[in-house]
Order: C-alpha cells, then structure tokens, then sequence
C-alpha cells in the first residue's frame, strides 16, 4: 500500500491489531494522542508509545484535582527529555490572584517561559466560566474583556489555545435525563461538578456563547475546543462552528462515544462528518494517569475508525457498526492534523 506523505508503509506486514475489514495494523500507522495527561513518571507509556507507533502531548491543567502547574510542567518536561520522538506538551497558566496588579506580567513570562522549554500550545481549562467569581459576585467568562490582552499576546505569537470551556450538555441536566451512562456516573460521584445542582453557573448556553465570542474576535487566534468543543451531543451544531470559524478545531477526547450514540442510529452521517471536517478533527483519548484505559481506548477507537466490524461501548445500548474511514481522513485524525495545528511539535 502506498504511503501517506512518505511518512509510513505497511506493505504486507500483518498485525496482532488487524481486524478482519482491515489492512492496517495500528502498530504501524503514525499516531498522536493530542489529548493526554501524565502527571508522574511511568515507564509504562513509553512502552506503549513504542508498541503501537504513538506519540503523545502532555496537557498540564490549572485544576485543584492536579499536582501543582509546576510540577506538571517538569513531568511533561522530563518525558520529553527522556524520549523527544515521543513526547511533546501543553502548558498552562494559574489563575490564583488574577485580580493582583502583577498577574498579566506573571502570566506572559511564565508562557513565554514554557514555550522557550518546548510547550507546543497553552491549556485553557473550564474554571474559567464555572468557577471562578468576579468581585461582584458573577461568574469571569472567557469573554470577558480582562481576557483581551492574553488573546492579543497568543494570537500575536501564534501560540495555539487547546480550550477546555464548559462542560458536556448533560451536566446541565438531572441525572435521569442524560443521554450518557458515563456522564450520569460522574455526575452522581462529583456533584459538586454537576451544573444542574449549582444554578448560579452561567448556561450551558452562555459558556458556548463566550467560546464563540473568542474565536469571532480574534480570526488569527489558533483555537482547539477540547472534548469536542463541548458540543458532543450534536454533530450538526459541531458543523455549523466549522463553517463559520475557520481558526477552529476539536479533539475527540472523553466524547467520542456521543458520536457513536448519534452513529448508532445516522452511521453513514457520523462517517460524512469525519470527512467533510477531515482537516478539523485530531484524536486524542484524554487518558488522566491510565494506561489500561489509554491501550483499551487505543484498540477499540481504531477498530470503530478503520473497520465496518460490530463495537461495544458504555455509552451505546447494543452492537454498532463502524465506520471506517478512508486512509486519506485517518492520517489526518490521527497525525498530521495535530502536527499543523501544534506547528511547534518536533516528532
């Protein structure tokens, strides 16, 4: 078989991966997880890295339930030292004492920092918009004007923003009317996360609202909607953000199985979808400290994408029927996609 951009060749090798309506053995197909988390060393992802051909970024996260952004920062660092071909990351910023006159310049030098150490983008997470409160008491949205010199400063360096801003429609939702298995588990463990229990957090509505604002303001901005953007429950709207935002992109972390729930009643459009947005969609599997979850995920998700065989999931009741992608869209999934927009990678 020809290779994609001369990059790979799998000729007629076989694979212990191979499914039966698929000539290609995911050891060796290039692939990069945009949308991992290691907060310490393990050996055991190097060695899955070098099983099944992947390479991975490293997301660090302003988040309570993270080690500190600096110690995030020299575990991504030592993995990538350790293993270049392999590794690469995002870095982050906190917003602990935004309000202190010094914040911005603290917050500039810290990325700029980072990005001389190698990050390839920079990790907006979603307690902007669900947790933090301004000193009236509202909620700071992204779109807030004390965001403006950030945008401009990102934008002006060409630093790609991986955003992960609200939630899953579901966490707006009583636990009984969502459409996810998994969210409902989650929910009913973390109520403390769960919107529909905290009135007080702006709609899911307004954080989509406040994403949008962001990418109608700053067009040159390079901006990731991690998790599927949050818009996970509907391709179509997922759709009308591509047409009208070219400088926006998603990765398919922690959401894919909402698009097998929708493939599993429209396959063929789920599968139009992949295609006509080919150049807007990287893989990633969100896997936080998990090795088992990120081999499963990596196995499963490549027999959904590349075979028409019957899968399980959680999220979806009974068998459904995958819709192998052309090669062309694969290699755009799973590699070179994420290798454009995270222009700074070296793998």
């Amino acid at each position: 078989m020809r290779g994609l951009g001369g990059r790979w060749k799998i000729g007629t090798l076989t694979s212990k991966y191979t499914f039966e309506n698929s000539m290609l053995p995911i050891e060796k197909f290039p692939k990069i997880d945009a949308h991992f988390h290691s907060t310490f060393n393990d050996s055991r992802y190097q060695k899955i890295a070098g099983a099944f051909n992947v390479r991975y970024i490293n997301i660090n996260t302003d988040a309570d339930v993270f080690p500190s952004l600096e110690t995030q920062e020299q575990v991504a660092l030592s993995y990538a030292n350790a293993s270049p071909q392999h590794f690469a990351y995002i870095c982050s910023f906190e917003m602990n004492n935004w309000t202190e006159t010094n914040w911005y310049n603290d917050v500039l030098a810290s990325i700029k920092k980072s990005i001389q150490n190698g990050a390839v983008g920079i990790k907006i997470w979603k307690n902007i918009g669900m947790g933090i409160l301004k000193p009236d008491r509202s909620f700071l949205m992204i779109d807030d004007p004390f965001f403006i010199p950030l945008f401009e400063f990102l934008q002006e360096n060409k630093i790609p923003v991986l955003a992960h801003l609200g939630e899953p429609k579901n966490c707006w939702l009583p636990l009984e009317k969502m459409t996810s298995r998994r969210n409902r588990a989650y929910y009913e463990k973390h109520p403390a996360f769960h919107a529909y229990l905290h009135p007080e957090i702006p709609s899911y509505q307004r954080q989509i609202a406040a994403r949008d604002a962001i990418l109608e303001t700053f067009p040159d901005l390079t901006l990731v909607g991690a998790h599927l953007g949050s818009m996970e429950w509907s391709y179509e709207e997922l759709a009308k953000r591509f047409d009208k935002y070219p400088n926006f992109s998603v990765d398919i972390s922690s959401r894919l199985g909402h698009l097998q729930m929708q493939a599993a009643q429209h396959p063929e459009k789920i599968r139009d979808f992949f295609i006509q947005y080919a150049d807007r969609i990287m893989y990633g599997t969100d896997a936080y400290n998990n090795h088992e979850k990120l081999e499963t995920s990596l196995i499963n998700d490549w027999k959904y994408f590349t075979t028409r065989e019957y899968c399980q999931s959680t999220e979806v009741d009974g068998l459904f029927q995958g819709i192998q992608l052309p090669e062309e869209v694969l290699y755009k999934l799973y590699f070179s996609n994420a290798k454009t927009i995270y222009s700074r990678l070296v793998f």
